[in-house]
This record gives structure tokens, C-alpha cells and sequence, in this order.
């Protein structure tokens, strides 16, 4: 009799975890390839993240406010990144407790959205260098120089640390009283050979335009600031993940989508201008030429981005 009741409650157990497995979500493609996370909630099936449990540093410093602690906390732990819940509540600030702010979708410093679902948000460490260097004006200096006409410094020429290899997204932003004027990005190896990118690139287009921007860039370029900065990816919607648009993209956040050999964004500064994020990707499907309703397209990914402006260059009568 024992021994048909231990095998009655084996057979139950075991068709309880088929039922939890089936029940859980499978994981997204973007989630599968991330190794090294510690999960604060259930991560979707087929996925082996460990719970934050196992990492008691790591559970101490994400229940406190300091993202220092918490990036040295999955460091020592030789852990990537984060498997949160989400939390649609509208408290900010730094003292709260970072599960509460990464559950929020906030910026924390160190650390950048990856994938973005409705089970769930994937922080990881961000890697960006950050050299000494950029704190000063000299970035936009040199975006200047090249905006005038001259020709780009060779890359010889640059410090070391702005030639160090990374994966970054450099932006030149031109901007009158008005606002800004024009931006271009460029997607690089290197700081240094971002900034020559973007600035080309940003000299070429307000001359292709120059009878809309009124007059050729070098007679208009003495007025404007030139803004140097970084466009991070901050997190990619995951399909059907749709539906939280509003309650992730932040005020430091703009709006993006990729599309094969396309990448269009709307800046910060525009994206909250619209009444809603979701309304400020509607405007950017427009103005490229697709439907306003494109947000489930197979062919497109969804994308909050952040942007950190790193140098500054005024002009005489600029916006600052």
C-alpha cells in the first residue's frame, strides 16, 4: 500500500512539472543566446539561467541602490546580466532599489536593456569605455573642423583611448535656438572612427539639402551648436512585447526600428514631443514611408534607444 502511494505521488510531481513546464513561455530567439544571467523571476523554458538565489552577493547588492555594487556583484560572479519581472508602477528615483527600477524599465548607469518582453526584462553590464577624454570639448571640436570642409585627421592622430575597439554609435547632432537642426549616426569600431563617419555624413546631407536648410553648412555653420554623443540600444521589443511601449521608453529614451539595411530612429527630444511613445513610433513608420500600424511586421525590430551626449561646441548664436 506505501509503495502504491510513493508511486501515486511520484507520478503527480512529475505531471505537475510537465504542466509548470508547458505553462512557462518559450523563450524568445533574442533571449537564447544570453549566457551568464542571473534570474530575480522565472525565466522562460528551455532557458538555464540559475536564480539570483545562487548568487548571494549578487541578490544583496540588486535589493540595494548602488549599481556599482551590483556590476561588481555580477562581475565577481562572472554573471553578465539580469532576468527581471516587469512592473508597470510609476516610482523613480535612485534611492529605490534596483529590482524595483530595472522592473520599472529605468535607466541605471552601467547597465542597458538587451531584450524587453512581457515575462520579463534582460539588463546586461554595458561595456562601454568611457575615456577620460570625451568630457571636454575636443570631440566637437574636431566634428567642427570637418563639418567646414576640412579634410578628417587621419586616425593616427587621435588619442588612444578614442581609437580603442568597440562597437559604438556615434552622433552629430546640429542645433540652432529652434532645436536641433540635423543629426546623423554612425555605427563604428572605434570612437574616432565614429565621429569622422557622422560628421562626414551630417556635412553631406545638409548639402544635399542646403536650399531647405537655408544656405550652404558653411555659411550657417558659425550659429550652430555641434553636439557629440552616444546612441545606445536600450533594449529590443520582443514580439508581441508591443503593449509595453508607454510604460518602457523613458524620458532619456527615443524611439528605433531596424529593418534589413535600414535603421531609423526618432531622437529624445522628438520622441517626447509626440503625446505617446507609442504615438512617436507611429510618426516615424509614417515619415519612412510605412504603415502606422507596422508594429507586429516580421521584418522590422522595435528598439528603445538612449542617448548620452559627450561634448559640446557652441556657436555664436547657437541654442546654448
Amino acid at each position: 500500500m506505501a509503495k502504491r502511494t510513493w508511486l501515486v505521488l511520484v507520478l503527480l510531481v512529475a505531471g505537475a512539472l510537465v504542466l509548470w513546464r508547458q505553462s512557462r513561455p518559450e523563450a524568445s530567439a533574442a533571449l537564447v543566446q544570453w549566457t551568464g544571467i542571473a534570474a530575480l523571476v522565472a525565466p522562460p523554458a528551455d532557458l538555464t539561467w540559475e536564480r539570483v538565489d545562487a548568487y548571494p552577493e549578487v541578490k544583496k547588492a540588486v535589493e540595494g541602490s548602488d549599481p556599482v555594487r551590483l556590476r561588481e556583484a555580477l562581475q565577481a560572479s562572472g554573471l553578465r546580466g539580469l532576468w527581471v519581472g516587469v512592473s508597470a508602477q510609476a516610482r523613480t528615483g535612485a534611492h529605490l532599489p534596483l529590482r524595483e527600477r530595472l522592473a520599472n524599465g529605468a535607466v541605471v548607469r552601467g547597465f542597458r536593456g538587451a531584450v524587453l518582453t512581457t515575462e520579463g526584462l534582460l539588463y546586461v553590464v554595458d561595456e562601454t569605455k568611457w575615456p577620460v577624454v570625451i568630457s571636454d570639448r575636443v570631440l566637437a571640436r574636431v566634428a567642427r573642423r570637418v563639418l567646414e570642409g576640412s579634410d578628417p585627421p587621419p586616425m593616427e592622430a587621435f588619442p588612444g583611448e578614442l581609437l580603442e575597439e568597440q562597437a559604438v554609435e556615434v552622433l552629430i547632432v546640429l542645433s540652432s535656438g529652434s532645436g536641433p537642426r540635423l543629426w546623423r549616426s554612425a555605427r563604428a569600431h572605434s570612437i574616432a572612427e565614429g565621429l569622422v563617419t557622422a560628421s562626414l555624413a551630417a556635412r553631406e546631407r545638409w548639402e544635399e539639402r542646403a536650399e531647405t536648410m537655408g544656405g550652404p553648412l558653411g555659411e550657417r555653420l558659425d550659429q550652430l551648436d555641434i553636439e557629440v554623443a552616444f546612441l545606445f540600444d536600450d533594449g529590443t521589443f520582443a514580439p508581441g512585447a508591443t503593449s509595453l511601449i508607454d510604460t518602457l521608453v523613458k524620458p532619456q529614451h527615443g524611439v528605433a526600428y531596424e529593418q534589413p539595411s535600414r535603421w531609423r530612429y526618432l531622437l529624445p527630444r522628438a520622441t517626447h514631443r509626440a503625446d505617446s511613445p507609442t504615438d512617436a513610433y507611429e510618426e516615424l513608420f509614417r515619415v519612412n514611408g510605412l504603415p502606422e500600424d507596422s508594429f507586429e511586421r516580421k521584418d522590422l525590430r522595435l528598439y528603445r534607444v538612449r542617448m548620452q551626449t559627450v561634448s559640446i561646441d557652441q556657436g555664436s548664436t547657437g541654442s546654448r
